[in-house]
Order: C-alpha cells, then sequence, then structure tokens
C-alpha cells in the first residue's frame, strides 16, 4: 500500500460505517422483532380471555367451588395456540398463569393463584380493569398485584347472561415471562451483532493503524494548542495532504503565539497604566455592567477588593451622586462633570468626577467614568482662607494698637514722662506679640514645608535638659512659676534633629509657663526608653477642656482661658500646631492630657535613629 494514497485509506476508514450500519440494522430489527412478539403476546392473551368468557357465559351460573375449580384447569391446560414454545416453557404453565372470576359486586368466585374467600372485593379504583369489564367493556391493566406481588399484565372480559353484565373473567400473564421472552430475542441479536462487530473492529484498528496515527497526532496537537499549550509543534509526515495540513497548523500557531504576545503586551501595558493612575477609572459596558475598576476607583470608593466585573453599576458604586452623573452622560451622550463631596473610609473626601460615553461595539466599553482626589487641594484651599483670615485677626490688634499708641504719642505733652513710658511699654508689648508672631509664622512654614533638612546626630539628653534651663528659668522665675528638671540618665543620647527638638521643647515648656499662674509648676522629664526617648512637659496650670482638647493642634486654636484674657500673657494658637508638624517630620508621637484648672501633660515619644522616610515627609 503506497504511502500518499489517501483515498484508499479513505476507503478502508468507511469501513467503519458499516459497523455503525449494522448497529442500526441490529437495533431496527429488534424493535421490530420485539414489537411483533408483544402484539403475538398480547393477542394471545386476550384470545385466552375471549375463551374463558365464552365458557363461562355458556355454562353460567355456577358454584363458587366449581368456579375456582374451573380456574385451576384453565390454567393448567396447555395452550391450544400461543407465542413461541421456548417462552411458554419458561413460564411454567403457559403464558397464562392466572385466571380469576368476579361477581357482579366485585366478590371473588374463584381465583388460580388466591383463596377467594380471602380476597377483598375486587371491584376497587386501583383495578381499572376490573371495573372496565364489570361496566360491560373490555379491560386491560399492567400493574402489581396485592396477592401475589408480582407485577402482570391483565385482560379482563365481562360476562354477560341474557344481556346484562353478571360477572368478569380476568386473565393474568407475568411481565416478567414476556420481559424473559424478549431478552431471548435481545441476546440473540446481541451475539450476532457482537460477532460482526469484532470482525469490523479488526479492521478498523488497522485503518485507524494506516490512516488515523498522522491525523491522530495532528488532532492532538491541535488540541493542546487549543489548550494553551502554544510551545506544541505539529510534526510533518504521512501523505503530502496531512504534511500540508502541518504546516498550516505550524503557521497557525506562529500567527497565534505572535497575536497573543501583542494583546498580553498591549493589557499588560494598559493594566499598568491603570494600576498605577492616581485617577480612579471604572468602564462599564451598555447595560451599565462594570468591565473594569483600578485599584484607585476602589480605593476611592471604598470598596474591597473583590471581583466586580460583570457586576452592575450599581451595586457596586454605593455613592448615589457618582451613580447619577454617569447616568446622566449617557442618557445626555456627551461628558457630564461634578464635584461631589462624600466620606470614604469615615473620613471626609471631595471626588472630582467626570463620567462620558465611549463609541464601541455591543460587548465593548460604552461608558467611562473618570475619579479624582481633590481632597488636599479643597483641604488646602480652605486652610489658606482660614489661614488668611486668622493671621489677618492676629495682626489686627497689634497694629491697632501700635496706631492707637502712635497717634497718643504725637499728641503726647513731652514733659509727660508717665505718659510716654506708658505709650513705650505698650509699643515694646505689642511689637514683641509681632515679632513672635512672625517667629512662629516662619517656624510653622518651614517645618510644614519640609525645608529644613534633616541633621542626623547624637544629642546627648543632659544637653538638651540644660537647654532648657538656660532658655527658660529666668523667665519662670520672674513669673513666680518653679520650673524643674528631671533626666533619668544624661549621659544618654538620642539620635534625631537636634533643631526640630529643640524646637518642640521650646514650645511645650513656652506654652506651659505662660498659662501656669505665679506659684504653679513645671515639670520637664526626659527619660530613655527601647527605641525612643519619652520626653513629657507637666504644668499644674489652667488646663483644657474636654471639648477644646482634638482642636489644640490647629493652627491659630485658642483655648477659652487664652481668648478670655484669664492668663496675662496670650497665645496666638501656633505652637502646638508647629510641635505636631515638627513631630511628624521626626516620626515621633505625641499625647495630650489635660484637666481645667488642674494642668495639662504633653508627652512625645521621638524614635532614635528616625527612618529616611520621616525626614522626606
Amino acid at each position: 500500500m503506497k504511502r500518499h494514497s489517501f483515498f484508499l485509506r479513505l476507503f478502508l476508514g468507511n469501513l467503519a460505517i458499516i459497523v455503525l450500519a449494522l448497529g442500526a440494522g441490529v437495533a431496527v430489527t429488534y424493535r421490530s422483532l420485539d414489537a411483533q412478539f408483544l402484539r403475538r403476546t398480547y393477542a394471545y392473551e386476550d384470545h385466552l380471555a375471549q375463551v374463558a368468557q365464552q365458557y363461562l357465559e355458556r355454562v353460567w351460573p355456577l358454584r363458587d367451588a366449581e368456579i375456582d375449580r374451573l380456574c385451576d384447569e384453565f390454567v393448567e391446560a396447555p395452550p391450544a395456540a400461543g407465542p413461541p414454545s421456548d417462552a411458554a416453557a419458561q413460564s411454567g404453565h403457559g403464558f397464562m398463569e392466572r385466571m380469576t372470576v368476579i361477581a357482579r359486586d366485585g366478590r371473588v368466585l374463584g381465583d388460580s393463584r388466591g383463596e377467594p374467600a380471602a380476597m377483598e372485593g375486587h371491584k376497587q379504583p386501583s383495578r381499572p380493569e376490573l371495573v372496565a369489564a364489570l361496566e360491560g367493556r373490555p379491560g386491560r391493566a399492567v400493574r402489581r398485584s396485592e396477592t401475589t406481588g408480582l407485577e402482570y399484565r391483565y385482560v379482563a372480559m365481562p360476562i354477560r347472561r341474557q344481556g346484562e353484565v353478571v360477572g368478569a373473567v380476568r386473565v393474568a400473564m407475568p411481565v416478567a415471562a414476556i420481559h424473559q421472552s424478549e431478552a431471548v430475542i435481545r441476546d440473540a441479536l446481541l451475539w450476532a451483532a457482537g460477532m460482526a462487530v469484532a470482525t469490523f473492529a479488526l479492521l478498523g484498528l488497522l485503518v485507524n493503524w494506516i490512516w488515523f496515527r498522522p491525523l491522530n497526532r495532528l488532532t492532538g496537537a491541535a488540541r493542546r494548542m487549543a489548550a494553551g499549550d502554544l510551545h506544541e509543534r505539529a510534526r510533518v509526515y504521512g501523505p503530502e495532504e496531512l504534511g500540508q495540513l502541518g504546516l498550516a497548523l505550524n503557521a497557525l500557531r506562529d500567527n497565534l503565539v505572535r497575536q497573543i504576545e501583542t494583546v498580553t503586551a498591549q493589557r499588560e501595558n494598559l493594566e499598568r497604566v491603570l494600576a498605577n493612575l492616581r485617577e480612579g477609572v471604572i468602564a462599564a459596558d451598555a447595560a451599565g455592567r462594570i468591565i473594569l475598576m483600578n485599584p484607585t476607583a476602589l480605593d476611592l470608593l471604598a470598596l474591597a477588593g473583590s471581583d466586580v466585573v460583570g457586576r452592575p453599576l450599581e451595586t457596586i458604586v454605593r455613592a448615589a451622586a457618582v451613580v447619577d452623573v454617569y447616568h446622566r452622560a449617557m442618557a445626555a451622550g456627551r461628558p457630564v462633570g461634578r464635584a461631589v463631596a462624600m466620606d470614604v473610609k469615615n473620613r471626609p473626601c471631595h471626588l472630582d468626577v467626570l463620567a462620558f460615553p465611549v463609541a464601541s461595539g455591543q460587548a465593548g466599553i460604552s461608558g467611562l467614568v473618570v475619579m479624582r482626589d481633590v481632597t488636599e487641594l479643597v483641604r488646602s484651599a480652605a486652610m489658606k482662607a482660614e489661614f488668611a483670615a486668622n493671621a489677618s485677626h492676629e495682626l489686627r490688634t497689634p497694629l491697632a494698637t501700635l496706631r492707637a499708641a502712635v497717634d497718643t504719642l504725637a499728641a503726647c505733652d513731652p514733659a509727660d514722662r508717665e505718659g510716654l513710658a506708658k505709650l513705650t511699654a505698650m509699643l515694646d508689648r505689642h511689637v514683641r506679640r509681632l515679632e513672635n508672631l512672625t517667629t512662629d509664622l516662619l517656624d510653622l512654614h518651614v517645618v510644614e514645608t519640609g525645608k529644613h533638612e534633616l541633621q542626623i546626630e547624637s544629642v546627648p539628653l543632659g544637653a538638651v535638659a540644660e537647654w532648657v534651663r538656660s532658655q527658660f528659668a529666668d523667665g519662670a522665675s520672674k513669673k513666680g512659676v518653679a520650673l524643674a528638671l528631671h533626666v533619668a540618665a544624661p549621659s544618654d543620647a538620642v539620635t534625631t534633629d537636634r533643631t526640630l527638638l529643640r524646637l518642640i521643647l521650646q514650645n511645650l515648656v513656652d506654652n506651659a509657663i505662660k498659662f501656669t499662674p505665679a506659684g504653679g509648676r513645671v515639670t520637664v522629664s526626659v527619660q530613655r526608653e527601647p527605641g525612643h526617648v519619652r520626653i513629657g512637659v507637666a504644668d499644674t496650670g489652667v488646663g483644657i477642656s474636654r471639648a477644646d482638647q482634638p482642636h489644640v493642634f490647629e493652627r491659630f486654636f485658642q483655648t477659652e482661658a487664652s481668648r478670655s484674657g484669664e492668663v496675662k500673657e496670650r497665645g496666638i494658637g501656633l505652637g502646638l500646631a508647629i510641635v505636631k508638624h515638627a513631630c511628624e517630620r521626626l516620626a515621633a508621637r505625641i499625647a495630650l492630657e489635660s484637666e481645667l484648672g488642674k494642668g495639662t501633660t504633653v508627652t512625645v515619644l521621638v524614635p532614635d535613629r528616625p527612618v529616611a522616610e520621616a525626614g522626606s515627609a
């Protein structure tokens, strides 16, 4: 046989079709024989019922004992005609295994398999064949016998006497015997078909070896490629036609690899871009179902990182304003933007939302929602406005006082030394206040903008205490406030920025002395602990109310005591704001405890060797 004889192999392959045709023929033959057998069997049963009917109508009436004996004799008698003898032999007594005679009222007069006296009335809906026969028409049914527990096919005929139905005769044929006869036919056909199939199977194996082997290999290679194994290549051999098929399959594989690499690269690039965008992006199809949502959108909407693709936009995005912008854009067919204020993770958030339709296919992107977090911009604008208002307010009082003092000085008598002294003291006090305000504003600007580069060095704790003493001992003494310094181990040191550390202490100690009346006490403690230094500034001053404590680190915030003038020297509300920002630069933690009228304690934990990120914050 020549290797290139493809048509000859095709001819041999067609022999397999004969096997299928043979199987179909066997099935059709079996159905035909089985149908013919059942028709003959059912006709035979109907014939026996008619014979019993004719005989009983001729000899009726009979005594119950005679009817019962007649039923036994009728069943045991050999059939005059019937189905094949092998089926009759398997049933034992022929196909009819049971005969029953029933009176008009349903009482059993005779039965070949049971005791009539022990049987209940048979005129019941559960025996439809008897109901039909007692009504004057033949009845047939297939069901399980309540007497024997076996499944039978029942045929019942009415017994008439002088035109009236006086009873019924029922013939029962076991279904098992019918099935056994069917099995004989089926087994014979199956054996014959099996032998034929076995013969053709040998030819089929030969055909598969000769013809289908290279085709199967090509098919296997194609399946592995379709499953994603693009490293697979089809082996090119066999007939010329199969060789061309292998070459075409390999060319298809190469083109598919190039296209997948291109699509994969494009998708990865798109995913990288979307993942690194600071804007949140949501894409939806024409039905409003989400196609993609980048991580920024999930974070802005406070959504968990669950699978959102394919779900309706309304079920995922619970911000009604964002959904409304999307629907308005889709309805108008043009971009629609809106500023949205909402709470995200229990914090206020301001979003700039822009939605616009996209022209694409039915299954593509139909609409885009782009969200940008402008919370910091809004907050910065509000802070600038508040800062300008607060700064203007703080500057207005000393400037007005200075103007009044200057005007008074111009009209004052040069010989009035007492008046000149009062005006000079007033000018000095308010100029000093302007100087302090300017210094605090510059310090706040430095720590907020990060223009001060951290100079990390080892700072001895004893040197910290001595600096505090040199800066504030005289001022505290003049005011009548006791200043106490406690350093657990003066030789210990902390690696941090000396300037920011001094700025923190300067504002904390200055506030403590300022808001502690004469006779009070200010205590500064410095203690080394694992990984950080604990600095505490405690005073016995006026204290801070619980309502004011959450706001004391805000710029220009002043407590009620400082605003009402209960202390002689007012602050300007920037000291603790400077402390907070300086702590952020050093990655330090700050805590405040205070009770109105009993004093305040501020604790700062300064880490040793702060991380590099703290210096760039």
